[in-house]
């Protein structure tokens, strides 16, 4: 095995020359930049230096400096050399790509090569870059020198460090014989009417609470009638409030009920005025809890604006609707994370009663990951 040291302006034209020179199964030892002083003294320059060797697999076995031709074939040794070869060779793969979608000059220096993997997945993930490079420096200092050889150590301290950045709020805290009032607000087409229906549902038919409905979304062409239809199928009440004044007499009509659940008017998050006029019927309504609805399809700029402009409502819980419909969830964690508001619910399809399930810290952040995905294990009663 040999070991060389490459030096050269940007780190894509080291990783040129160690590919060039070496090969795909070459291994990077090590990166980093260095200062060289310029012809004739003048000024220094930023260069970047890899130390890289090819990992011996072509090497046949030598005797004193030749080849021994009678020597026993280690066939379990060759095999396990060719494994490690082809796994290089996927690594220095996506070090190219992220070289070449200029994601990793900057990070490379200072990242443990084994990492580099994790690094990529990430982004694969859709987790924001600059996250992306904060958690694998997390795990990278979590973990001892050795451990970042092991696929499942490394994995496993990824989870834990997105499941520190988690809040989780409990599920609804409805008794029988307390009436809590509950409020599902958030931008148009998120699913809160799919999403109040399968909470009354859940309730009735799993946890035996009895449920009752108020809508407020009196805009939204045929809002009313679709909520009636499932209050209808479930055989519970429904109120309709047309006006902020209407809420506490609606309220009141649904009778001795345990819970309440609120259809709220979705709402363009540029739109404050109309939000303003929600905060109205909630001033009136007088929630114990109000859960802002986001679409994990949507992206990262309208799930911010989503919780800036919402907070005028004074949402405290977050329910994320349509895991099945997003491409990644990487997204979500950034989002999520700044939000200061902990998720309680999560929707993964548009099944009424299915397709929801209490926020679980673990199993949101494997998901986030790609670790695990939607429909891999049976949907919970909530």
């Amino acid at each position: 095995m040999s070991v060389r040291t490459y030096r050269a302006k940007t780190l894509k034209d080291a990783m040129t020359r160690v590919r060039r020179d070496l090969g795909g199964s070459a291994v990077i030892l090590g990166t980093r930049e260095t200062r060289r002083r310029r012809l004739f003294g003048f000024g220094t320059r930023e260069e970047v230096e890899v130390l890289a060797s090819d990992d011996g697999a072509a090497a046949p076995a030598r005797r004193g400096g030749t080849s021994d031709p009678g020597a026993p074939r280690d066939v379990a040794r060759e095999a396990l050399e060719g494994t490690i070869g082809a796994r290089l060779g996927e690594l220095h793969g996506m070090v190219e790509s992220l070289i070449e979608r200029g994601r990793l000059d900057p990070l490379l220096p200072e990242m443990p090569s084994d990492l580099v993997p994790t690094y990529a997945s990430l982004l694969d993930a859709d987790v924001p870059e600059s996250l992306a490079r904060r958690l694998t420096k997390h795990v990278a200092d979590e973990l001892d020198p050795a451990e970042l050889h092991r696929p499942e150590r490394v994995r496993e301290a990824l989870v834990e460090a997105v499941e520190s950045a988690l809040a989780i709020a409990p599920p609804i805290a409805a008794a029988a014989g307390s009436r809590r009032i509950v409020a599902l607000v958030g931008p148009t087409g998120v699913g809160k009417t799919t999403t109040v229906a399968k909470l009354a549902a859940n309730f009735k038919l799993v946890q035996g609470i009895r449920p009752g409905l108020v809508t407020v979304d009196t805009y939204r062409i045929a809002a009313v009638e679709q909520l009636r239809t499932y209050a209808e199928i479930i055989s519970i009440p429904l109120s309709v409030a047309n006006t902020p004044a209407e809420t506490r007499n609606a309220i009141e009509e649904l009778g001795d009920v345990d819970v309440v659940l609120i259809d709220t008017a979705g709402r363009s998050p540029r739109d404050e005025v109309k939000i303003r006029e929600l905060a109205d019927f909630l001033i009136e309504a007088r929630p114990d809890e109000v859960h802002l609805v986001l679409s994990a399809a949507a992206g990262e700029r309208a799930l911010r604006a989503a919780v800036e402009r919402f907070s005028l409502v004074r949402a405290d819980r977050l329910i994320l609707t349509k895991l099945d419909e997003a491409e990644g969830l990487g997204g979500l964690l950034s989002v999520i994370g700044g939000a200061d508001r902990p998720i309680s619910y999560l929707t993964t399809g548009q099944a009424v009663p299915d397709d929801i399930e209490p926020a679980d810290r673990s199993r949101l952040a494997r998901l986030i990951l790609g670790q695990e995905y939607v429909h891999e294990r049976a949907t919970i009663a909530v």
